[in-house]
């Protein structure tokens, strides 16, 4: 009892409200539990509870302590940053929405593979396998992934909380930041109209016959490599990456860092390793990738390589 206690005062901060405290807690038990609960059609559990809250959760964070301390308290920065954080809420859910995220069935497809590595690396039977795999479901899944969740919202806390002028950087900062918001929303739209195109019969029945053109090719490989993919292989999470960290630095991350950037940080290191499994499931599906891999880079936008740089690096592979 005494972990729990010291547990549940230090996440997940130590000078956290009660609200948000008793909220933090019953999100990381709760998310834990549902999946627990059996699925129809096949499907005994989902492990994609916390994928639901992702877009939601630091905005209801926010709202809580925007109720706690009042409106009447916040200054333009706070406004500012809280209205961003919104407009990202909001675009995001949108979007997981149009995918079917929140469809009942609907799991990430990676946790499915996260879940044969546990069977590869402890066996695919037996009753060790079975209880790393909740301790994981439990310390990962549901802990972690909410705790970095209000470690990203916690710059906004600050700007609530204490009234600064502004500074030159934040000044810059906040156009950096909507521009992130509208690439981010530009790849993930670029990305769902290929998805929508691979569909059986929707490419034929588009009805920009020019634009279906354009995007046979890459329906015919499997991913897109057009518009900002040209530039990054994962222009969306660059933007995302890019957005939080400029929250970070625009609550006044330079002052404390250790408080504010480790949300991005550990985001950063979050979102490279689930790159990693994310290309390597597609490369296993789609061969064409390897070149894609070559000519684009990984995350930062950069100007693609030449045909011949690409043929150069190719016999490596």
């Amino acid at each position: 009892m005494d972990f729990l206690d010291a547990a549940y005062g230090l996440l997940p901060a130590s000078d956290e409200i009660t609200p948000v405290r008793q909220f933090f807690w019953a999100s990381v038990v709760l998310s834990w539990v549902f999946t627990f609960v059996p699925f129809p059609y096949g499907r005994c559990r989902n492990f994609s509870i916390v994928d639901r809250l992702w877009s939601l959760y630091p905005l209801i964070i926010v709202l809580q302590w925007v109720y706690h301390y009042g409106v009447d308290e916040l200054d333009c920065k706070a406004l500012t940053a809280i209205a961003l954080v919104s407009i990202w809420s909001l675009r995001l859910t949108y979007s997981s929405v149009r995918r079917g995220d929140y469809a009942m069935m609907a799991e990430d497809y990676r946790w499915a593979h996260v879940r044969k590595s546990f069977g590869r690396v402890l066996g695919t039977t037996g009753v060790i396998r079975l209880v790393a795999w909740e301790i994981f479901n439990l310390l990962f899944i549901s802990l972690f992934q909410l705790t970095l969740l209000y470690k990203l919202a916690q710059p906004v806390r600050q700007l609530i909380v204490k009234k600064e002028e502004w500074s030159t950087a934040q000044i810059v900062l906040v156009p950096a930041m909507v521009l992130f918001l509208l690439f981010e929303a530009i790849a993930d739209k670029q990305q769902y109209e290929l998805q929508r195109l691979k569909r059986p019969g929707a490419l034929d029945a588009e009805p920009n016959a020019a634009y279906a053109e354009s995007r046979k090719s890459e329906v015919m490989a499997g991913f897109v490599y057009s518009g900002l993919w040209r530039f990054s292989r994962h222009p969306n999470v660059f933007c995302e990456q890019a957005f939080w960290s400029s929250m970070a630095f625009f609550a006044g991350a330079w002052n404390a860092p250790c408080l504010f950037v480790e949300g991005a940080l550990v985001l950063i290191a979050l979102m490279w390793a689930s790159v990693q499994l994310t290309e390597s499931i597609t490369l296993a599906k789609y061969p064409m990738y390897r070149a894609y891999q070559i000519k684009t880079s990984r995350l930062i936008p950069c100007w693609p390589l030449a045909n011949d740089r690409v043929i150069s690096k190719a016999h490596k592979y």
